[in-house]
């Protein structure tokens, strides 16, 4: 990058995008080892970044409630490897933003939650799903219109995300913070569902009959799955 390249950038809005991995103490064996290889490589990452394109002046969280000290506080008690790597940048002046709505949120949670439940009804099932739906978007609407009042010109934001796929204000860059330890991380879980899935499958076919049918497969809610994934 050119100094001309780099003074334009600075003058920029940007945003770091960091994929919110979060723990697991029901995970199999070998997980803590590449949750804290990964956190590591994203404080390493950010720092790049930072002197390329700006030091971190603002931060944002999906699932993290208030702001400031309040925020910290929750995401420490949430994610402590997380917490560490925001905690630093605040000491050195970054403001911890506040991103979630309260009540929007919890809405999104319970009707997620009610469409974990399964129905009998059809109706009942769209309508939930429905409700769910405008939930979600009105939330992604209030999240795309707090990033786009609090960022200033010129001003680098951290952002974490479940979505690496965000939408951005008009005009602001976007770097996605994607270390080689997140793509060692995801193979691993996939190694570990694909075994588990093995087994249930070796499992159900020992436990069948001579000619009975083989078990439905999983819904799509999750809800008869036995796979893991961070965060169970």
């Amino acid at each position: 990058m050119s100094d001309s390249d780099k003074g334009d950038l600075l003058t920029r809005r940007k945003v770091y995008i960091v994929p919110f991995i979060q723990p697991s103490p029901q995970a199999p064996e070998g997980f803590t080892k590449l949750f804290d290889a990964y956190w590591t490589a994203v404080d390493r990452q950010i720092s790049g970044l930072e002197a390329k394109a700006g030091v971190v002046k603002r931060i944002f969280a999906e699932g993290v409630l208030g702001k400031g000290a309040d925020a910290l506080l929750m995401l420490e008690q949430t994610n402590t490897q997380a917490w560490r790597m925001v905690k630093t940048r605040v000491d050195a002046g970054a403001r911890f933003d506040e991103y979630e709505d309260a009540e929007l949120f919890s809405e999104v949670i319970d009707w997620g939650r009610c469409l974990s439940v399964g129905f009998i009804s059809q109706g009942v099932a769209n309508a939930v799903s429905a409700s769910y739906q405008d939930a979600a978007m009105r939330r992604q609407r209030q999240l795309d219109e707090r990033l786009e009042k609090a960022l200033q010109e010129g001003e680098a934001a951290l952002i974490l995300s479940g979505s690496t796929d965000l939408k951005l204000p008009d005009g602001v860059e976007r770097f996605l913070v994607s270390p080689p330890e997140l793509d060692a991380l995801e193979r691993w879980i996939r190694q570990v569902n694909d075994a588990a899935r093995r087994a249930a499958e070796e499992g159900d076919a020992r436990g069948r009959r001579p000619g009975q049918a083989p078990p439905e497969p999983p819904k799509q809610d999750g809800s008869t799955s036995k796979l893991w994934t961070p965060g169970s």
